[in-house]
């Protein structure tokens, strides 16, 4: 049988208590959650230009910029007030056909992913007889 002096059992015992305190506050849920990462906020879409800058009512019109939502759902073009039919989507490029419009110059704008950005210049329509 190992005998121990006194001194030497209360430091083992403080050291034992020492640890398992250690452990138990390792558990803490809180401690052992880790953070997310921020979210990276979404670029703005942008309008670089408008091919061609006038047509009629039916017609296709190519929008050139960059972030624009990737799926048709995501994007919402409007002439003025009235929405164009989209056709195709990337990130850089929109096809939309003209909406049916009197004869006259509108405002193109993109909605897409939260955001909205305008045209550089404006549409005309021009009904053709």
């Amino acid at each position: 049988m190992l005998l121990m002096r006194p001194s030497n059992m209360k430091k083992q015992i403080v050291l034992a208590l020492t640890l398992v305190a250690a452990l138990f506050s390792g558990c803490n849920d809180e401690n052992s959650v880790m953070p997310m990462p921020p979210e990276q906020p979404t670029p703005d879409p942008a309008i670089r230009s408008v091919y061609p800058n006038a047509g009629a009512p039916g017609s296709t019109v190519i929008i050139f910029g960059e972030n624009f939502g990737p799926t048709l759902s995501e994007n919402n073009v409007t002439f003025s007030s009235s929405t164009a039919e989209a056709t195709y989507v990337n990130r850089d490029i929109l096809i939309v056909r003209v909406p049916n419009l009197a004869d006259g110059d509108y405002e193109m704008s993109v909605y897409a992913c939260g955001q909205v950005t305008r045209a550089p210049q404006m549409f005309t329509v021009t009904n053709i007889p």
